[in-house]
């Protein structure tokens, strides 16, 4: 088939649903998004992934081990199970009459319950019995994750899986492993690929089995991945060797829980190239990770959760194309949507929405997921390439995460962050940035704005892109920022650029960095010294 989007919805629609017009509502829900954007492959995340929104016999049903549904998601199951139906069968019928091929979607991992509380009702049963089957970690932070080195935990998840194949109406099966990229113990995962590739290949061949049983079509295998193979080998994944037998009908390559622009789109789309496996790069409405504090980013219709920093960025249609040109332009075959239902509905996130009223903010988001639905109403559009360090953090990650460290992401990712101390005068540096527009060589029509932070305007610098000169005479500078964080904007129009080529270097050089009142150490910044972390390159349509 013909799969460009896939489109993720995490079962916010069975927490937005009224227990007394249960299926109505959550028929209403799969209608949101199918009706407003093009979908080919609509995934319903329903294991968690031993604790299930199913009727389930061999998974722990959601809410069923206590005396009252514990929260809203219990209520709906017990609703729908009264009614002789359940969420699967709901979502699946529902989305099957907009024609668009439905799998059911497994977190392999999940871990938003931080302790092995069982008042939590996120907290599996099989974990309570078993703590034996935890992750073990050096650092002593509780770990609710289970290890797939355990033979009862792999054969557990199976039966979810082959159950969902046999007794549903589903057109495949989903594992994201980027929920929450913990399976083995860290220092150990990437000596245990093959635990993990056998139990994909087991799953390949349950599917396998059940279409036969049913007599229809294969049924599809997707996977949601880290965003490199390096981290994926590092969380004990090796998806090439599942892409070789051909397993996988198709894979998201996944930020943590941003759209990353700089994510690496080629080594993947190599691997899955000349396969049945479609490449899929994934977007969400958040670009900006979670920093709060200066540098404030201006001139933005709104912010999530009120915040002013890269933390609160929502996606613009400019800025997603500028994502999704990425994708495309380096080899992707489409987009995955990731995490759109959460700010769908009503309830949730209710202060997420700081500027706009939350219609508002839906509308701004559906707009962006229709402009990178599809390559040619990508190019179509100008396009903004906008780089922000999305792992930097101002503390420690609190959730129990496979990485807890500064300038690094929860599964590993690195944030690229350019210091000029004083010893690197004369010393060129380069922030790295990948861009499609202009990889051909061809002259742009737009312009590239970074600001160097914790700078005046007496500071001097040279710049090149990938090693070319830019005349002193064709950078715009202008001061801002405060005096707690000063900071110099320079400006260039893309015509005056030297020639992109795809992964580009911008070369820094200071020529000049004077002592400063505002580099004293007493100003409340992220460096004591000047410092490059953002960069935008807007294309001209």
């Amino acid at each position: 088939m013909t799969r460009r989007s896939i489109y993720n919805d995490d079962s916010q629609g069975v927490y937005e649903a009224r227990p007394e017009s249960a299926e109505a509502d959550l028929r209403a829900w799969v209608d949101r998004p199918l009706t407003q954007i093009p979908v080919d492959t609509y995934a319903w995340c329903i294991a968690f992934p031993d604790i299930v929104y199913h009727d389930s016999r061999v998974g722990e049903v959601h809410g069923r081990r206590f005396a009252q549904p514990p929260d809203r998601g219990a209520e709906i199951v017990a609703a729908l199970g009264r009614g002789g139906t359940d969420i699967m069968h709901v979502v699946a019928d529902q989305a099957h009459r907009h024609g668009v091929e439905v799998v059911a979607s497994m977190r392999m991992n999940d871990t938003h319950h931080r302790q092995p509380d069982p008042r939590q009702p996120g907290v599996p049963q099989l974990l309570l019995d078993h703590p034996e089957y935890a992750i073990r970690r050096r650092d002593g932070v509780a770990e609710t994750a289970l290890d797939y080195s355990h033979e009862a935990v792999r054969a557990h998840r199976l039966a979810i899986l082959k159950e969902l194949a046999e007794n549903y109406d589903i057109d495949g099966v989903e594992l994201d492993f980027t929920r929450w990229g913990k399976f083995f113990a860290r220092d150990e995962a990437p000596f245990k690929t093959a635990v993990m590739t056998e139990f994909v290949g087991q799953v390949r061949a349950v599917l396998d089995q059940a279409a036969r049983r049913r007599g229809r079509a294969p049924l599809a295998l997707g996977v949601q991945v880290l965003a490199s193979p390096y981290l994926c080998l590092l969380a004990g994944l090796d998806p090439r060797a599942w892409l070789e037998p051909d397993w996988l009908d198709y894979l998201i390559q996944c930020d943590f829980n941003c759209t990353d622009p700089q994510i690496v789109v080629a080594a993947f789309a190599e691997l899955c190239r000349d396969r049945r496996c479609t490449h899929h790069v994934r977007m969400g409405n958040m670009m900006g990770g979670r920093w709060t504090a200066r540098p404030h980013v201006e001139n933005r219709r709104t912010a999530f959760k009120n915040n002013r920093g890269y933390g609160g960025m929502i996606l613009t249609v400019e800025e997603a194309r500028g994502a999704a040109a990425n994708a495309y332009g380096f080899g992707a075959d489409g987009i995955g949507y990731w995490n759109l239902c959460c700010n769908m509905g009503g309830l949730h996130k209710p202060d997420a929405h700081a500027g706009v009223s939350r219609e508002q903010y839906q509308d701004d988001m559906i707009a962006w997921a229709r402009a990178v639905a599809r390559p040619e109403t990508v190019w179509a559009g100008p396009r903004t390439y906008h780089f922000v360090p999305i792992y930097k953090g101002e503390g420690l990650l609190a959730r129990n995460y496979a990485v807890n460290a500064q300038r690094i992401g929860p599964m590993g990712e690195l944030t690229q962050i350019v210091v000029f101390s004083p010893e690197t005068e004369g010393m060129r540096q380069r922030f790295r940035f990948l861009m499609a527009d202009g990889r051909d060589g061809r002259t742009l029509s737009g312009s590239m704005r970074f600001p160097i932070l914790n700078s005046t305007l007496e500071d001097g610098f040279d710049f090149d892109v990938n090693g070319a000169p830019i005349d002193g005479a064709d950078v715009r500078r202008s001061a801002g920022g405060d005096e707690e964080l000063p900071l110099v904007w320079h400006e260039i129009d893309l015509a005056r650029c030297p020639p992109f080529c795809g992964d580009n270097e911008l070369g820094l050089t200071p020529r000049t960095l004077p002592a400063s009142p505002h580099r004293d150490g007493g100003a409340r910044c992220y460096e004591p010294h000047p410092y490059l972390e953002q960069l935008i390159v807007s294309v001209d349509a």
